[in-house]
């Protein structure tokens, strides 16, 4: 496939395409409420030391849904031209 560094990605060489897909519907499926979840974990923590509650939770809640979003439009596309055959190039 590539490089990762100065050495060959072997492994990845070695995955069946069900395994490639199975671990980016993983990745997409973590990253996606772990963005919203970070969000609003660093949100509360700021409002509690700052006592600014509600207002940082709310903010970077949107914030984070907004990330979340592009991300998903993002993943979207590589899907889309994964599927078109253009190998998410």
């Amino acid at each position: 496939m590539g490089t990762v560094g100065s050495r060959s990605d072997r492994q990845q060489d070695r995955q069946t395409p069900f395994l490639r897909k199975a671990g980016l519907y993983l990745g997409v499926a973590f990253e996606l409420p772990g963005t919203i979840i970070g969000g609003l974990a660093i949100g509360y923590l700021l409002d509690n030391y700052f006592q600014t509650s509600p207002w940082l939770l709310i903010s970077l809640t949107a914030i984070a849904f907004a990330g979340a979003f592009i991300r998903l439009i993002h993943w979207a596309r590589f899907f889309s031209r994964e599927r078109d055959g253009n190998g998410g190039k």
